[in-house]
């Protein structure tokens, strides 16, 4: 059977990933001004958002997730032709349109596709499954990594349906921002709360950076440290600790909103890579999707695992 699958674009994982494993990318949207522009997870292009677009202006930025009808017409152009079986993993289903989204594409598909494959002489039933992650950030790209790693070694849609869904209250996502003031100015444009005037003033006055936890649909400060690389060198310590007590993905999923080769040189990343190597822990970095840039600003660091969470104190 072939089995595929496909993410939300502002799922962080790595381009030779998505190469390897023929992920199929839903594109977004960024609205900015006058220009509307079409983001998938193409390096250069994303490269290119970073240098010319992600400033002051993109605090009035809008992004548009893939449509239904959108959805439908990818699938039915070419996922029912190329697979029998597609894995579609979203954001959460709190914070992003493209699950709800999905999940009614998917009854138009099933009930459009039969034709479609007769006509290309292609045998045999396709399903679709939309998986909600309840994570932000890098948690989804977890789930996608392990749902590939399942293919390769020939499981049935049944056997990776039943692992993703078991193991998506375990994927825990952290964030730290590099610029609360963007940060909190976009949140408020949105309606949300979650970074509030005292503690921006706070934080402002003394660079104090939050690191920002995803789990299970739910988001909240975990912690708040000072200084953006101590913030950093704090959650990679907090996974390593989370790699020594056992992962249930062997993946510690990093994403930077810049140039990824920036991490190399943060505190607490060389011994990350140390003891992922030590484990048989794969660590994959990538370039934050511009559709998320847009939200947290650039610098932006994410991180993600799944396991337990263990004890906050860690970060």
């Amino acid at each position: 059977m072939r089995i595929g699958i496909a993410i939300d674009v502002s799922t962080d994982v790595s381009h030779e990933f998505i190469v390897e494993n023929r992920i199929q990318v839903l594109p977004s949207t960024i609205h900015m001004g006058d220009s509307s522009v079409v983001y998938g997870r193409e390096p250069e292009r994303s490269r290119a958002f970073y240098e010319e677009h992600l400033d002051e202006r993109a605090l009035d930025a809008e992004t548009s997730a893939f449509t239904v009808r959108e959805i439908e017409e990818l699938f039915l152009r070419r996922l029912v032709l190329e697979y029998d079986y597609v894995f579609l993993i979203t954001l959460t289903a709190a914070r992003s349109q493209t699950y709800e989204n999905a999940h009614k594409a998917a009854f138009a598909i099933l009930q459009s596709y039969a034709p479609i494959r007769r006509e290309h002489r292609v045998e045999g039933p396709f399903g679709i499954r939309v998986v909600d992650s309840q994570s932000l950030f890098t948690g989804p790209g977890v789930l996608a990594w392990e749902a590939a790693r399942l293919v390769r070694q020939g499981h049935t849609p049944q056997d990776i349906r039943m692992q993703l869904d078991d193991l998506t209250p375990y994927v825990h996502a952290y964030m730290v921002p590099q610029d609360l003031y963007y940060l909190r100015t976009r949140a408020a444009r949105r309606g949300d709360q979650s970074v509030g005037l005292l503690s921006y003033v706070l934080g402002q006055t003394l660079d104090i950076k939050p690191i920002i936890q995803a789990v299970r649909g739910q988001t909240q400060a975990v912690a708040k440290v000072r200084h953006f690389e101590s913030a950093a060198e704090r959650l990679f310590h907090h996974a390593i600790g989370r790699i020594e007590a056992g992962l249930l993905v062997p993946l510690v999923n990093i994403s930077y909103g810049g140039d990824p080769s920036l991490v190399y040189d943060l505190p607490g990343y060389t011994a990350l890579q140390r003891t992922a190597e030590r484990h048989g822990v794969e660590l994959m970095l990538s370039m934050m999707a511009p559709a998320t840039a847009v939200n947290v600003g650039v610098g932006a660091l994410a991180l993600a695992y799944c396991g337990d969470a263990g004890e906050l104190t860690e970060l």
